[in-house]
Formats: C-alpha cells, structure tokens, sequence
C-alpha cells in the first residue's frame, strides 16, 4: 500500500501507544455507534513503510509518547523495564552501554562502534545524548532486536534504538504543556506548539527542562551531588508543496551542566601488606611490593577501600617520600549514595543536531528519500579519581635540621611541611588524585533511499549511505589523570636534574658532560616538561595536554564509512513472503598515534613533540574493514480458525561490527597489540505474533541462536584499555503478551530468557594472575607498578638473600623488573613449569617475571547478560466518572532483572545482583477539556541497585567502579492540551 502525503498524516496522528510491551489504550466494551472493543495496535516504519507492528517481522517493541509517560519511560536508561533481554549501565568513561540480548558496546576508545545502533529520526548517531536526555515531543521510540543493517544506516550487531521525533502537522494548531514537581526538588517543563503556516507549511517548536537536587552527598564539601540541570529544544520546519514531494528539516539542541557522577563508589577488598613469607621476614622497603591493592571478593563484601601503596600515585608518593604507607589506612565504604570527594564533580554535555529529509514519488510506485544529518557533541567531566580522603597525612621534615641529610633538605626544600603545590590539583598536605574525561565529535551523514510498491509480487528498498565521523584531537578530547604525588616526583626529578647539571658545570664539564651527567643521576633519565599554564588555579580542567606531570591519553580519531543496502522481498501467495537483505560496508578508520608521555624527558621526546615518529612508530594508524553481510528470510500469514490474525516469520542474519584501533599506550611500550577485529554474529531466529480472542489478546513470541564471532570486550593494561576479541554462543527466548480480560482493564507482561556462553577462550585475570597455583606469587612492579607473576622458590630465595645480607632490602623491586631472570644458576635455582588454562605446560625461570597463568574461561556468560528479565503491568481506567468527562486510571508496573556478571571470568567479585523495581502513578485527566493531573512514583522501594561495575588497572590498584540506579523518586505532573 503507498503511503501517500495525506495516509502519512493520519498514521502519524493516530499511532497508538505501543504494542505488547506497553499500555495499550481501548474502547469500552461497546462504544456509543454499538462496536466491540478491541486492542489497538501500533504503526511504527521499521520496515521503512507505515504498518502495524503486528504485521512486522522482526521482533521490535515501539513506545509513542503516551506509552513512555504512562510507563515513565522519561530516557534511554529506562527502556529496559519494558522490553525483554535488554540491559543498561553507565560506563566508566562518559560512556554507557544499552545491551540488547547480552549485546552492546564493552570495548572501549573512539574508534569503536556501538553494538546497538542508536538512531534519531533513521539518523545513525555515533556520539549521542540517549544517556543523558530524556524523550521529549516524540512520536514514538522503536527498539529493534537483532542484528541490523539492510534497513537502517549503520550496522548493528545487537539491535536499534530509532528515536523518531513529532513532525509538523499542516492546517492545525496544536499545543501541550506538561509540568512536574518531585521529591529532591525535582522541576521538570515540557512542551509542544505546532503552528500551520498557510496550507503547505508547518513550524512545530518542541522543548524540555529538568532540574533536581543531588542523589549523593559529598561528605567532604558537605553538598548534594549528582544532580541534573539539564535542558532540550527542537525546532522542525515542514514543507509540502504538492502531494508528490514532501521535505522538513529539523534543528535539535541539549545542554547539561552539572554535577552528575561518572561513576560512584569505589569497591575494593583491600589486600594489605605482607610481613612474611614462607617463613622469611619481609623488610618494609619490600612491603610496598607485596600489595596489589584489592582481591577478589564479592562486590558486598568489598566495603573496604584499596591500598593506595599499590596505585601508581601511592607508590610514587612513597618513591618521592611523601608518604610512608597507606594513605587510605582504615578507610570503609558505608553508604553507596555517598562520597568522600576533594572537588564536587563537574558534567558538562552538549549536542546540536540538523536533520533534513526530502521524498519525491517518483511515480505512483517509486519513491525516493534523501536523508542528510550534521551532529556537533561533546561531554567533559571532571571528578575526584579516588572519592576518597586520606587518613594520613604527607610527611612533614621541617624537624629536621639543615644538612643534616641531604634528602630531607631537597625535600624541605620541595614539599615545605609536607604540602605539595600542584599546578592542577592546588596546594595540599594530602594524596589528591583527579581525573578529567572529555570528547569532542563531529558527524556528517548523507543516506539516499529508492522505495517501490508495486501492485505485483515483487518490492524492493535500496539506499546508500555515508556516515563522516570525527573527534577534536585537543585538550578537550582527552582522559587525564592529575595527581599532586605525579607532579611531586617530576618537581623532585628535575630538580635533582638541575642540581647535577650546575654542579658538573660548575666543576669544568661541557654542557654535554653535565647534561649527560644531570640525565644519569635524575630519576626519571631527564628534564621532564611540568604543565604550568595556570598556576595555583587548582581545577584540574585548567591543564594544556602538554605537561608529563600528570598521565594523559588522548586519541585523535576519524571514521569514513559507505555502504550500499537493499532489501527484496517476494510475495510467493497471499500469505508467503521471502525477503532478501543484502549490505556491502567499507570502513575506514584513522587514528593518530599520541602515546601517553607520563615522566618521559625531553631527552626521549623533545617538549612539544607527540612521540611517536621519536620512536620509529608511525604517525597515523589506519585499517580498512569491507565486509557483506544481509538477512534471508520468510514471514507467514496462516488463516487459522483459533486466530483473528498471524504471523510466523524464520530468519537467518548476518551481523558485523567493525573493528578498530587500541588507545595509546605508554611511550615505547608494547603491552599489547594496537589493533583489534572486527565482531559478526550469524543469527537464526523464528518467531510469532498473534492476535486472539476476538482482538483482546496479543500474544508474540520468538526464539533465537547466535553464533558469536570476535565479540570485542576491554580489559585495562599499563593505564590503557586495550580491546581483544572472543567467541560466543547466545541464545533465548522472548515473549510478550497484552491483554484486555475485561474492559477498561489492560495487563501486559515480558518475558526475557538469556543463555550466553563464551567459546574456547582462555586469558590472564587480573584478579588471580596465579590462576590459583600456590607456586607462584604476585608482585608488584616499582617502575609502572604493573603486577607481575614470579613463582614462590625465586621470591623466598631472593627474601632469603635480604635477610642474609647477601641483597640489600628493597631489591624485591627488580623481581618484576626482570634483574634477576637469567641469573637462576647463581642463586641455585633452575626452571619451574605451570599449566594455563588450555591445558598446555610452560616452563619458565625461576626468577623470570611473566604476566601470569590464563584461565579457561569457556562457558562463562559475557558481561551485562542477565539470564532472567520479566516485566508486569496492568492498567484500570473509570470512564464517565458521576456521569461527567473525568476519567480516573490507575497504573502498576514490576520489572526483575536476573544476575548478570561485570567480565568474562565470572568470579564473585564480578556477579551482579538480581534487582527488581515497581512503578506506579495515579492519573485524574478531563477528556472534553484536555487536562490531567497526575501522581506516581519510581522505584517505589528506593531499591539501591548496583547496574554495573568497571575493574580498574594494576596501577590503580584494582578497585571496583560501581554505577547505581536512580533512588526512589516521587512527584505531581500537571498537564494541558490544545
């Protein structure tokens, strides 16, 4: 069926609210003309044409804006209390990951691509606000499952979000203005005005605000935390000359700026100093060694903090003399919704978006569509990186008189009383670490579209389409991490530097000689660049990317991709269909190469200098992905007799995300390779809808099985998060049903089962990199306090020499550094063997450090996929209340999420916590004169939740980043339309 200019409008105007997983409006058991009541169902354009989702094959959920207000669905975040085996948690750097069946995003760098393609108005936008926003004036949200790619822009290996906003309607004015007032202040603003410009133009002006008061109370400053302040404003502008071409363009902007959290409470189970081992006295200048910070434990009995020895600001603040010990000794974890922070967080988020579409009918059965987009976004965020405040003090020397050592008089010299004066992080007497995650993007988009209807058999959809994708590259486009213990050493480094160098000078070198000499006898191996471009400003945003005092990553990246897509589809009879997808993709992706220059002198990388053509490395990394992918399948329409309406549909898919580059890494490392490959999944699912009961039932269901390919997940080595591959099978079931038993009442439920399974992997975890063999022991390394893996013999041997007198103490430290491997015969030791994971048997050096035993990790789940999510609903309605136009509707809603797991080794410091959530509301609404008033409440237990957690590297001593749910929230919206 063509839809024409007029058809669009009324199927437009008159979706319903949402099919199967929301609330569907319905007639009374016999309206006035005498009909019988029956289930509406929604029209959504997943297939790019108007049709009832009834009528669609694919297995997709689509909520108008009535459906996201009744269900209080107000953002992104929330959509999975309303459709199966979907999943959502913040991410560790600005980010957040939607899962669709186990499905989303767990790499992490700018050169990475989203498992689930969000959309706006078919738009594909790489960097977007669905975590932040909230829907405003939409005509409604789809939310595919499944791989995509021969329909919309970008590929897809998990499903769609496709956020299509309200378009201008011509020769009617409308309006609506919607206002709520909450618990923690909550102010929330949202409105439309649609103005009719004569008889073929139409200006709708669409716009939200919210304001709140904090959900986390920083203990420190003493204020709310957390908060929103946040608004969004949409202009869009249509045009319909004739009834064969038809245009609109649309302006979008948000803005956010406040103090929301990126992450909260740090999780850790706190591993402590060794004293002994086998039996030996460790000395203290090998303690420091012995810690890695945190164990693994599960995430409620990890209420400790880590010990900040094994963190590379720590330990260096030990190295530099600032500190003795634990800065953080005696320290717990109460209240989740709590922080100890220096600073109060800072968030900063903004996109504008310029969308424009144009449809010509060609003929009476062609029609093509051009579709263009401009996306300008950036997000900056500034916390303090430990949310912790020490217990102990820096070191104060003053006691101790000049020339008594010279040592303490450098140090009295640097650090007067034990302050340290940071250039970024300000003047303290304290460990004070933060950090500062931002991004800067641009996107063009260019797609064009050729549709048919044809009256016989075969139709066909066809397209093309650009996506031109880049980010800034500057100090704006980085992930820094300040701390007054980094610049200390530098302060420290270059001032032993400067001493050496006069002194050499001073006793008849040449400048080379003393240069020479100031290099061998600093710390560091030369002068190393401190960033003071805003002196004693003390905001750790106020840097300018080029100091060495503080770490720095930062990846310049650009993404050109085309694709050609089409789709084919046959109609065998009446009531067979095949459809062919096909896609061809090519991308390609550059990065500039920018290692981090943590401490590295000028001697290595002269100041102003990026590093990488210094070590013979290549000044822009490229890869170039062309792949094929598409979909084949069938839909069915059997005329059974116990069915008003039916649809069987099978499908196999071919899914493909590309691949990318890793982050940079530290200047001359080789931690781990710079690449990493593309994921495909090969997707076989068969599924039903029905309606039934005489139209009071709908009752859809599906199964599906994936086979997992290169599923790309991140784990961080050396202050990098590097991304590799892994193979898995994913398979589940999904029902939904709606159904009306008696009229004014709605129930509606979903039924998500998950069973994800990785393939033949085996790896190092973090956590146990011994894999649990009492032969071998975790130490630390004292240069980029990275951990490493030595066996037990070699370290009670070399503490067997300290403790003798053979080895001085402290020389632990060259276990992980490898000073002893080699030197095995001198200390009467030979080789040792381990078994990995695989099962295969290594042999190695009993005093040769390596990064550790792998693990098998096949058959565990992959991250985010919990096994179990079921959602229950049910709405009653008293119509014609004392005979009047009031109608009164009462509203409930409970949603579970099974366990899931935050990695791939499913340790118990990684289970998640089933959780579960009610929301209700009670709505009191005028149906002549067009208002409501409304009372409800989310999370109506104020259940703290845990919806995901992020591991943090070695030389951040491997504590636990939690992201939480929002608490319990309640409040009044008062509404009106004209």
């Amino acid at each position: 069926m063509k839809s024409t200019r007029r058809m669009n409008c009324i199927l437009l105007a008159g979706a319903s609210a949402v099919a199967m997983s929301a609330t569907v409006p319905l007639a009374s058991a016999q309206d006035s003309e005498g009909s019988e009541r029956t289930l509406d169902t929604v029209v959504v354009t997943t297939q790019k044409q108007a049709e009832s989702i009834q009528d669609v094959p694919i297995a997709v959920s689509a909520f108008d804006e009535s459906a996201l207000e009744n269900l209080q669905l107000a953002g992104g975040p929330d959509l999975v209390k309303s459709i199966p085996n979907v999943s959502f948690t913040k991410g560790n750097f600005t980010s957040a990951n939607f899962k669709v069946r186990g499905i989303g995003n767990d790499a992490v760098g700018n050169s990475t691509d989203a498992g689930v393609g969000v959309h706006q108005n078919d738009v594909p936008l790489t960097q977007n606000r669905l975590f932040e926003a909230e829907f405003f004036d939409v005509e409604r949200v789809e939310v595919l499952r499944g791989p995509q790619g021969t329909l919309y822009g970008r590929n897809a290996t998990a499903g769609v979000v496709n956020v299509i906003t309200a378009k201008p309607v011509m020769e009617e004015f409308q309006a609506d203005v919607r206002a709520t007032v909450g618990n923690f202040s909550t102010a929330k603003l949202k409105g439309m005005v649609n103005i009719p410009i004569g008889e073929t133009l139409a200006l709708r002006l669409a716009g939200s605000g919210l304001s709140r008061d904090g959900y986390v109370t920083n203990e420190v400053t003493g204020n709310d935390v957390d908060d929103r302040s946040l608004f969004g404003l949409r202009g869009t502008l249509a045009w319909e000359p004739t009834l064969d071409f038809r245009t609109w363009v649309s302006v979008e902007h948000f803005e956010e700026d406040d103090s929301r959290l990126r992450s909260g409470r740090q999780l850790c189970k706190s591993d402590p100093f060794d004293t002994t081992f086998a039996g030996l006295p460790i000395a203290p200048e090998d303690q420091i060694y012995t810690s890695i910070g945190c164990v693994d434990a599960p995430l409620d009995q990890s209420r400790e903090v880590t010990n900040s020895a094994a963190s590379l600001g720590g330990g260096l603040g030990i190295a530099a003399g600032l500190l003795t010990g634990n800065a953080f000794e005696g320290v717990t974890v109460g209240d989740l919704r709590s922080i100890d922070s220096a600073i109060d967080p800072k968030y900063l988020a903004e996109q504008t978006l310029y969308t424009w579409q144009a449809q010509y009918d060609v003929t009476d059965n062609l029609t093509l569509t051009y579709l263009g987009s401009f996306n300008e976004s950036s997000v900056d965020s500034v916390e303090d990186y430990n949310k912790v405040s020490p217990t102990v003090a820096f070191n104060d020397l003053s006691g101790i008189p000049p020339g008594v050592s010279p040592a303490a008089d450098l140090y009295n010299a640097l650090f007067p009383g034990g302050v340290v004066a940071d250039p970024q992080v300000g003047t303290s007497n304290i460990f004070r670490t933060f950090d500062q995650s931002s991004l800067a993007t641009e996107q063009t988009t260019h797609e064009l579209r050729l549709q048919s209807d044809f009256d016989g058999p075969f139709n066909f959809n066809l397209g093309v389409i650009s996506v031109d994708f880049e980010t800034g590259g500057d100090v704006n486009d980085s992930f820094f991490v300040f701390g007054n213990t980094l610049t200390a050493v530098a302060l420290t480094n270059n001032a032993i530097y400067g001493a050496t160098l006069q002194g050499a000078l001073a006793g008849g070198a040449t400048q080379a000689q003393a240069v020479a000499a100031a290099e061998a006898a600093s710390i560091l191996g030369g002068l190393v660049p401190i960033d003071t471009s805003n002196p004693g400003d003390g905001l750790a945003s106020n840097a300018d990317g080029n100091g060495r005092n503080y770490f720095r990553s930062v990846s310049p990246y650009t993404l050109e991709s085309f694709a050609v897509l089409a789709e084919g589809y046959y109609d065998v009879n009446d009531d067979l269909k095949l459809t062919l997808g096909v896609r061809y993709t090519d991308d390609q992706k550059e990065q500039l190469n920018r290692p981090s220059l943590l401490f590295t002198p000028t001697n290595v990388v002269p100041e102003g200098e990026t590093g990488a053509t210094q070590l013979g490395q290549p000044e822009v990394l490229a890869v170039d992905f062309q792949e094929v992918t598409g979909r084949v399948g069938f839909d069915w329409s059997p005329d059974f007799n116990w069915s008003e309406d039916t649809l069987i549909y099978g499908f196999y898919s071919k899914g493909y995300k590309g691949g990318g580059i890793n982050p940079p890494q530290q200047i001359g490392a080789e931690a781990f390779p710079q690449f990493f490959d593309p994921e495909f999944v090969n997707s076989f699912e068969l599924g039903t809808k029905n309606t039934l009961a005489g139209g009071l039932l709908q009752l859809n269901a599906n199964g599906f099985f994936y086979d997992y390919e290169g599923y790309q997940i991140t784990q961080i080595i050396n202050r990098s998060s590097v991304n590799f591959n892994v193979d898995a099978e994913i398979k589940g079931l999904e029902i939904e049903a709606l159904w009306s038993p008696i009229a004014n009442l709605t129930i509606n439920a979903n039924l998500g089962l998950l069973d994800t399974e990785i393939v033949d992997e085996y790896a190092v975890d973090v956590l146990d990199r011994t894999a649990g063999d009492p032969n071998f022991v975790v130490l630390k390394n004292a240069l980029n306090f990275a951990n490493c893996v030595v066996s037990a013999q070699g370290y009670a041997t070399v503490l067997g020499a300290i403790a003798g007198g053979a080895l001085d103490p402290g020389s632990t430290a060259g276990l992980c550094l490898g000073n002893f491997a080699g030197q095995e015969a001198a200390f009467g030791l030979g080789d040792v063997t381990y078994t990995d994971g695989d099962g295969t048997q290594r042999t190695i050096g009993a005093l040769t450090p390596f990064e550790g035993i792998t693990t098998d990790i096949s058959g565990n789940a992959i991250p985010g996929a919990p096994e179990t999510t079921f959602n229950l609903g049910a709405e009653y309605t008293w119509v014609n209340i004392n005979g009047g136009d009031y109608e009164l509707t009462l509203r409930g809603d409970y949603y579970v999420q099974g366990e899931s797991f935050s990695r791939v080794w499913n340790t118990s410091r990684d289970e998640l916590e089933s959780w579960d959530n009610i929301n209700v509301s009670l709505r009191l609404a005028n149906t002549a004169d067009n208002w409501f008033v409304e009372a409800f409440a989310k999370n109506l237990m104020d259940e703290d939740v845990i919806t995901g957690a992020y591991l943090t590297d070695d030389s951040s001593g491997l504590f636990t980043n939690v992201f939480l749910n929002e608490p319990g929230t309640f409040g009044i919206t008062l509404g009106r339309s004209w």
